[in-house]
């Protein structure tokens, strides 16, 4: 009698460990699906923070550096959640120096560029937020019976959110 209840208790853990591990994996799956598009537009960003910058000291003739430190985000050294964050401010930044000056305004090119940047920060507030849901399922999963036991082995660690 002991040894069915045994068998019947191991049954069920090593049920409850399958479930819970297939949801683990399809969570990951999902995150990293997220990450590469998120990393992708984040490099967008970059790029065309990187351009208004050329078409800013054209349209206002100057040769100052428009963005300070800005080379130092060149995405290699600098994972996600700071790189958004520093090219926050730069868009910030972006937005202060298209209001000061009007013939930034007038210019076509460059409200090009404007209009790219606003795309960037649609798709960039939409999977912010696919990836915060995820990442919060993460954390939970990761926390679960049985998951947890194999989850000290393999060194899980919890997912870090974006700020919205």
């Amino acid at each position: 009698m002991t040894l069915i209840i045994i068998l019947i208790l191991v049954f069920i853990i090593a049920l409850l460990y399958f479930i819970h591990h297939d949801k683990l994996m399809f969570i990951e799956t999902k995150l990293e699906v997220i990450e590469e598009k998120l990393n992708s537009i984040l490099i967008k960003r970059r790029e065309i923070i990187k351009d208004s910058e050329n078409e800013i000291k054209e349209l206002v003739k100057t040769k100052k550096s428009i963005y300070q430190d800005f080379d130092e985000i060149d995405g290699k050294d600098i994972d996600m959640f700071e790189l958004d964050k520093k090219l926050q401010v730069y868009k910030n930044e972006f937005y202060l120096i298209l209001d000061k000056y009007e013939v930034l305004k007038n210019d076509d090119e460059f409200q090009k560029i404007a209009f790219s940047l606003s795309e960037t920060s649609d798709k960039l507030e939409t999977y912010r937020r696919y990836y915060n849901k995820y990442a919060e399922s993460y954390n939970k999963a990761i926390k679960s019976f049985p998951i947890f036991f194999t989850n000290l082995i393999k060194g899980r660690k919890k997912k870090e959110f974006f700020d919205i």
